[in-house]
């Protein structure tokens, strides 16, 4: 029967010593007296653990960084930890630490307490942002046309969308600058913190408005003996949008999806779909914009034809119906060009 080398007690022994000998007087973790966390003092995140993140509670804070300054000794594996922080006043906290271990199979439990310290200060993101520091330039301008409000909005807000998206997994990238111009074509330049991102952004864009980017690079400086390039990403959209009609090779399309190297076109006549490289369709030109197109009250309907009131003269006109036409509701879409009526082939 082992026992202890200490006090003689038989029974399992902990190198060497019964579990009382083993324990008396030893201490298997540590914490310091206080422990300091930076705060910025401009986006409000906390630095912990060698990120900063944004957490919303002070108390989670200071609970959570005196939990990482628990220090163990050799030998003893974390089990459990609970932590209580207490208000001492805003910049400072009491903890009160639990911790509980397993050392050579013994299960150890051992209480702590510290004071948090809030320190503020700046983070790296923030001093960027605030120094105006930035890699990449998003122009996005319109090709033959002004830039409607509307659609330079939409664009500003995916630009937002996609960064966000972005910035969710690398905190420290920001946009700098929203730049709306009120340039006679009109237009938008966002500064971004990062290139690289830029570069992602303008070839969403291109895929989802079948636009072209040039890309262009200035070498600014040199840091830690690496080049710095600010880039600037030119989009430029083509003159139509998804839901316009353009009459491309002496016949009238409905745009449909965009995307980087080709845009869908369908037939008003024939409902015909087909893709055409963007390098094609600069010879396409727009004739009504989707706000152009109207809703006509449907007569009466047949296999080969609708019979519809015009909606500004209000005549009854008979419109032949385009292959795979189906009418949703009371009313049709359709479009003028010049005396004649087009029933669109899309509804809905």
């Amino acid at each position: 029967m082992p026992f202890c080398v200490r006090c003689g007690a038989e029974g399992p022994v902990h190198r060497s010593l019964c579990e009382r000998c083993f324990l008396e007087g030893k201490h298997f973790s540590s914490l310091p007296d206080h422990v300091d966390v930076p705060r910025c003092g401009h986006c409000g995140d906390y630095l912990l653990d060698g990120k900063w993140m944004g957490i919303e509670a002070r108390e989670e804070v200071a609970e959570r960084a005196a939990e990482l300054a628990v220090l163990l000794e050799k030998g003893a594996e974390p089990v459990s930890a609970g932590e209580r922080a207490e208000r001492i006043d805003d910049a400072n906290y009491r903890v009160d630490v639990e911790v509980g271990m397993a050392v050579e199979g013994l299960e150890v439990d051992e209480a702590h307490t510290t004071i948090v310290r809030f320190k503020n200060t700046s983070c790296p993101r923030c001093n960027r942002l605030m120094g105006n520091y930035y890699e990449g330039t998003l122009q996005v301008r319109t090709r033959d046309r002004r830039m409607p409000d509307g659609l330079r909005e939409e664009i500003i807000a995916r630009i937002q969308s996609l960064m966000e998206a972005h910035m969710r997994a690398d905190r420290e990238l920001f946009v700098s600058k929203v730049d709306r111009l009120n340039t006679a074509q009109g237009g938008v330049d966002v500064v971004l913190s990062s290139s690289v991102v830029g570069r992602a952004i303008a070839h969403e864009l291109a895929d989802q408005y079948a636009a072209e980017v040039r890309e262009t690079a200035k070498l600014v400086t040199q840091k830690q003996g690496r080049d710095l390039y600010r880039v600037t990403f030119l989009v430029r959209l083509p003159a139509y949008r998804f839901g316009d009609i353009v009459r491309y090779e002496g016949r009238l399309y409905l745009v449909g999806a965009l995307r980087a190297s080709s845009t869908k076109l369908t037939d008003l006549r024939t409902a015909q779909a087909l893709m055409v490289s963007n390098s094609d369709m600069t010879s396409a030109k727009v004739i009504g914009r989707r706000e152009d197109v109207l809703e006509a009250v449907v007569v009466t309907e047949t296999d080969r034809e609708v019979q519809v009131l015009h909606p500004g003269t209000f005549r009854v006109l008979d419109l032949r119906k385009p292959p795979r036409f189906e009418r949703k509701g009371d009313t049709v879409k359709v479009f003028q060009d010049e005396e004649e009526l087009y029933l669109l082939p899309l509804q809905g």
